[in-house]
C-alpha cells in the first residue's frame, strides 16, 4: 500500500486555502491546511468539522458546514478534483441520511450561541433548569468570535483581584456616566443602568462557571475614566466562547448546531410556548417554558440590501432571521438604522473590511499621523477613536491615511499578524502598488505620496511641522499630548489607507425590566426574553470599547436569570 500526499487549493472568502490530502493507497488518512487567510475562529471550527466528516465518510462528496458554505464547498470541490486528477478512488462510506424529526421538552430554550446566548443558557442551567441552545450555523460563537475578549469588570470580585485598591475608583455610576458621555446622551437610561449594575455579577458568574482566567487588558482605552477593562490571556473571544460552551455541555446541557429557527408558536393565551428549527437532516420542535432570543444583529442583511455604503466586517450570517420568524408577534423595535461605526477599517474587498484597530492605536501612541489626500492632518491622533471616525466621515472621499516610519510600521505589522492577517495577505496589499484598495505602500516620501494619491508637497510640509512640534513639545494644530509625539526616523515611509467600517447594529427590539420583550402596544410578551446585540439602547448611538461585549455579558446574565425564574410560574 503506497503512501502519498496530494496538494490542493481552494478559494476562500479571504484568499487562497492550500491543503494536503494524506493517503494510504486509496484511504484518506488526513487533511491538513498549509495556508489560509480565513478568520481563524470560524475557519478552525468549520474545517475541523469538515475534516472529521471527510475522513469518516472517506469522501469529499459530503455536506458543507452551515454558515461557512462557500468556503467549505470550495474545499470539497478542490479535494474531489485532486483525487480525480490523481486517479484516487477512496472506498466511500457515505450513506444518504434520512431526515429526522425530533421533539424536545425543556425549561429554557436559547436561540444563538454567541456570548449573550451562552451566558443566558449557563445562568438558567445554574439555577437548576433544563436548557438547550439552538445555533443556525455549524459552529458556535456568532459575531462574538470576531471580537476581542475585552470586557469591563466594574463592581466585580475579579476587578478587586486584578486592579487591587484601584478597583474602588470605579463604580456602576461612573461607568454609566462614561457611557452617557461617549454616546452623547443617546442611551436608554434603564438599559444602561441594567448593564452597569449587572456586569460585575455577570463576569464573576461566568468566570466561576467556566473556570475562566482573565487579566488586565493590555490596552486601557482613553474613553474609560478609570482602568476597568479585562481580557483573556489570548485576547480572543473565541477562547471565551469555546470554554463557556464546553462547560455548559459538560454540565449536561446541549448545543444543537445547524438548527435554524423558522417558526414560533403561541398558545391560546398568546404565550410563546414552542419553536421549530430546521437543519439539513433534522427538524427539531422544542417545547419550553421560557425562550431567550440572542441571535445577534442584522448587519449582513443591511449590507446585502445596500442600506449603507459603510464597509462591513462582521459575519455574513448576521441576517436578522427573527424579523421573519417572530413577525407575527409584532415586536416593538427602534433605531434599526443605527450601526457601531469604527474608523480603523481596511477594505480588503469591495464592501468588506477587516479591522486594524490594535495596530492603529499602537501606531498613534508611537507618533504616527493621520492625513487626508491633501496631505494635511485631520485630527488629534491620540484622542478617542470617535474623533478620528468623525474626521474620516467629514472627508469627501471618506478616506484617511496613517503615515509611519520603519519603527512604527514594524509594530503595526506585528499586530496585524496577531489580529487576523497573514504575511501573504499583507504582501498582496503591497503588490497592488496603490492602484486600488486597500492602499498600502512603502518607499521614500515622494513615492508613497504619489502611489497613495496624496499631495506630496503638503505631506512634506505636514511632516516638517510635526518635527517642529516634537522639538517644541507642543502641538499647536490639534493639541496632541507631547508624550505621543515622536520624530520620524529614516527616509522610508509606510502609508496605509483607513476607512470607516461596521459590524455591530445598535438598535433592535424593545424590552422592559428583566429583558422581557414587548409588542407594539408595549405589552410584555409572555415567556419571551432577549439579550445581546438584538436589543439596542444600552450603549446609545455609539459604544465605548469593550461595551458591546459587556452588554452581552450583562444582558445575557439578566435574561437567563429572569427566564429561569419565569419557569417557576408553571
Amino acid at each position: 500500500m503506497s503512501n502519498q500526499i496530494l496538494k490542493a487549493q481552494a478559494q476562500g472568502r479571504n484568499g487562497e486555502i492550500n491543503f494536503e490530502i494524506e493517503l494510504s493507497g486509496n484511504h484518506i488518512d488526513d487533511v491538513k491546511v498549509t495556508k489560509s487567510a480565513e478568520t481563524p475562529a470560524v475557519f478552525n471550527q468549520a474545517f475541523g468539522k469538515l475534516k472529521e466528516n471527510i475522513i469518516t465518510n472517506q469522501s469529499f462528496d459530503i455536506d458543507v458546514v452551515s454558515g461557512a458554505s462557500i468556503m467549505t464547498q470550495a474545499i470539497l470541490d478542490a479535494g474531489k478534483a485532486a483525487l480525480k486528477e490523481n486517479n484516487v478512488t477512496p472506498a466511500s462510506e457515505t450513506a444518504s441520511k434520512a431526515h429526522v424529526n425530533e421533539t424536545l421538552d425543556v425549561d429554557v430554550a436559547v436561540i444563538g450561541s454567541g456570548m449573550a446566548g451562552l451566558i443566558a443558557a449557563c445562568r438558567a442551567l445554574s439555577m437548576g433548569k433544563k436548557v438547550i441552545v439552538l445555533e443556525k450555523n455549524g459552529y458556535i460563537g456568532g459575531a462574538s468570535i470576531l471580537n476581542g475578549s475585552n470586557v469591563t469588570a466594574t463592581g466585580s470580585k475579579l476587578a478587586e483581584k486584578l486592579f487591587g485598591d484601584k478597583a474602588h475608583l470605579d463604580s456602576p455610576e461612573l461607568l454609566f456616566d462614561d457611557i452617557t458621555r461617549e454616546c452623547r446622551g443617546t442611551n436608554d437610561v434603564a438599559l444602561s443602568q441594567l448593564l452597569t449594575e449587572n456586569i460585575g455579577k455577570a463576569i464573576d458568574f461566568i468566570t466561576d462557571f467556566a473556570d475562566l482566567t482573565f487579566q488586565k487588558a493590555e490596552t486601557q482605552t482613553i474613553e474609560h475614566t478609570v482602568d476597568r477593562q479585562v481580557e483573556m490571556p489570548s485576547q480572543s473571544s473565541y477562547e471565551v466562547v469555546t470554554k463557556v460552551a464546553k462547560a455548559f455541555e459538560a454540565k449536561g446541557s446541549r448545543i444543537l448546531l445547524d438548527a435554524r429557527v423558522e417558526e414560533l408558536t403561541t398558545d391560546e393565551a398568546g404565550k410563546v410556548v414552542s419553536l421549530v428549527a430546521e437543519g439539513r437532516h433534522q427538524t427539531t420542535t422544542v417545547n419550553f417554558k421560557s425562550l431567550v432570543l440572542a441571535a445577534g444583529g442584522w448587519g449582513a442583511k443591511d449590507y446585502k440590501e445596500h442600506k449603507t455604503d459603510i464597509p462591513y466586517y462582521g459575519p455574513m450570517t448576521s441576517t436578522g432571521d427573527y424579523f421573519a420568524f417572530a413577525k407575527n408577534l409584532n415586536l416593538e423595535s427602534r433605531n434599526l438604522d443605527w450601526y457601531k461605526v469604527y474608523p480603523h477599517g481596511l477594505e480588503v474587498e469591495p464592501g468588506i473590511a477587516k479591522l486594524i484597530t490594535y495596530s492603529t492605536k499602537e501606531a498613534s501612541d508611537m507618533g504616527a499621523i493621520f492625513v487626508n489626500r491633501a496631505g494635511k492632518r485631520i485630527v488629534n491622533e491620540s484622542a478617542p477613536y470617535t474623533h478620528f471616525r468623525d474626521a474620516i466621515a467629514n472627508e469627501k472621499d471618506k478616506i484617511a491615511f496613517v503615515v509611519m516610519d520603519q519603527r512604527i510600521w514594524d509594530r503595526f505589522y506585528e499586530l496585524m499578524l496577531k489580529y487576523g492577517f497573514t504575511k501573504d495577505e499583507v504582501q498582496s496589499f503591497f503588490d497592488l502598488d496603490g492602484k486600488k484598495s486597500p492602499i498600502l505602500v512603502k518607499g521614500d516620501l515622494k513615492t508613497v505620496a504619489e502611489k497613495a494619491g496624496i499631495d506630496k508637497a503638503e505631506l512634506a510640509k505636514t511632516l516638517a511641522n510635526c518635527d517642529e512640534a516634537v522639538k517644541a513639545g507642543k502641538d499647536k494644530e490639534f493639541g496632541r499630548d507631547p508624550k505621543f509625539m515622536h520624530a520620524y526616523e529614516g527616509d522610508t515611509y509606510y502609508v496605509i489607507e483607513q476607512k470607516l467600517r461596521f459590524c455591530t447594529t445598535l438598535g433592535g427590539y424593545e424590552v422592559r425590566e428583566g429583558m422581557q420583550l414587548v409588542d407594539a402596544d408595549f405589552e410584555l410578551v409572555p415567556n419571551f426574553y432577549a439579550a445581546g446585540e438584538i436589543i439596542g439602547g444600552a450603549n446609545g448611538h455609539d459604544s465605548m470599547p469593550s461595551m458591546m461585549n459587556s452588554w452581552s455579558y450583562a444582558s445575557g446574565f439578566v435574561a437567563g436569570t429572569q427566564a429561569a425564574d419565569n419557569c417557576n410560574n408553571y
